[in-house]
């Protein structure tokens, strides 16, 4: 009997009616995942060459350089964590003219502010090797001359701080 319902739907009167929607659902089996489709969704540990992160421009031998830096000063792929959020800001949108802001509302809850990464990518500039700096300091080299070009100078600023710090931070 119950197999002869399924589908229908029994009106206010007793009258059975057909019911497509749910025909639909009765016919059709349940789509399932395969066993292997499954297991590629689950979450996978991080392996030791997730942390690598190639910058593009650069070479093989000077990312190794790159990587010993991180692995003596900083964590593994610190350095193209930095460059792209470097790069996020220097290509960020809104009106040309930007103001970078140096102090957040909540600094517990926002990450550090871009120009700390860009002191960082000056701190791995200064001791990397020297092909290793000149192949970085091209990558760096178009972003800065954009970040220069979008900023306006701060002639309030104090002379020993560095070259980013040194804009207009409101109109």
């Amino acid at each position: 009997m119950r197999s002869a319902l399924l589908g229908k739907r029994v009106g206010a009167g007793g009258a059975v009616t057909a019911c497509w929607a749910h025909d639909q659902h009765a016919v059709r089996p349940m789509p399932r995942k395969a066993p292997s489709q499954v297991r590629s969704d689950l979450p996978r540990p991080p392996s030791r060459w997730d942390s690598r992160a190639v910058i593009p421009g650069i070479s093989g031998k000077a990312l190794a350089d790159i990587a010993r830096v991180e692995r003596y000063r900083y964590a593994p792929g610190a350095a193209w964590h930095a460059l792209r959020h470097w790069r996020r800001l220097v290509y960020e949108r809104g009106p040309w003219v930007m103001y970078p802001s140096f102090v957040s509302d909540y600094p517990c809850c926002d990450p550090p502010w871009i120009g700390e990464h860009r002191q960082i990518l000056e701190e791995f500039l200064a001791v990397l090797p020297r092909r290793a700096r000149r192949e970085l300091r091209a990558v760096l080299a178009p972003l800065d001359a954009r970040f220069l070009a979008r900023t306006l100078n701060d002639p309030y600023a104090a002379p020993g701080d560095p070259w980013w710090r040194r804009r207009l931070e409101t109109p």
